[in-house]
């Protein structure tokens, strides 16, 4: 499956800056000395969108019924925010910078869900076996890759207005899989600071953050109350291994 849009609506700062010009490379204070923000809302920007989307399915037969599905997709855009949105470069010469992996973007989507009658207890007798049989065990499990994110950096060396700024990649960035802000899931080393009037050699959504997935599982049973009702003894986890999102 794959989709392409054109023409999409979206907001570009026409007094943008390149690297080095502060407010004097600005083109509106050139002629009218106006240094202020000033967009011009247009039809500029584009998208895509390239997936292998696979199913299974297996109706209920043989007390089994599975369905599961599987995407492998890339989403690639200029800016997230759809109409009324912005971009991190607006200098002319800049705008392909923009052009990156969408901040939505999951390669890999995997979910599957079930629905089991569980085998015990039904070609037997007795109390042990009243209690056993007849439980029915469904749930639901889900694993996602990680959205992507742009390493920025601080732009004060690079004096360019209404643009940003990226770190420099000067080596292989390595995933630790740690969490928090002293314990970072990538070797934070692999990128650097710029001290020279030019723009970081990453561009936008270059990295990818941590994935994550989680099972919900529920155990129930009926018993029958007559012709018209039931009693349901149930037990359900959500998240069951409490994976953090």
């Amino acid at each position: 499956m794959g989709t392409k849009t054109v023409n999409q609506l979206g907001f570009l700062d026409i007094n943008a800056s390149g690297a080095g010009e502060g407010q004097d490379g600005q083109p509106l204070y050139q002629q009218w000395s106006r240094t202020g923000t000033t967009y011009r809302f247009d039809g500029w920007l584009d998208s895509n969108y390239h997936s292998l989307q696979v199913a299974l399915n297996k109706p209920f037969s043989k007390g089994l019924f599975v369905k599961a599905a599987y995407t492998w997709s890339k989403a690639m855009n200029r800016t997230d925010d759809e109409g009324w949105s912005n971009v991190d470069w607006n200098s002319a010469d800049l705008q392909s910078k923009n052009y990156g992996a969408a901040g939505f973007d999951r390669a890999h989507i995997f979910q599957l869900g079930f629905l089991a009658d569980l085998p015990f207890g039904k070609d037997g007798s007795g109390p042990l076996n009243a209690i056993v049989k007849d439980w029915t065990l469904n749930g639901m499990f889900g694993a996602f890759t990680g959205t992507p994110f742009t390493v920025t950096a601080s732009g004060a060396s690079v004096n360019a207005r209404a643009n940003a700024q990226t770190a420099d990649l000067v080596g292989t960035p390595n995933k630790t899989g740690g969490i928090g802000a002293d314990n970072p899931y990538y070797d934070t080393s692999a990128w650097a600071r710029i001290t020279e009037v030019r723009f970081g050699n990453t561009g936008r959504n270059t990295v990818r953050g941590p994935g994550w997935w989680n099972i919900d599982l529920s155990l129930f049973r009926r018993f029958p109350l007559g012709p018209k009702f039931n009693l349901e003894a149930r037990v359900e986890a959500f998240n069951l291994t409490n994976t953090a999102a």
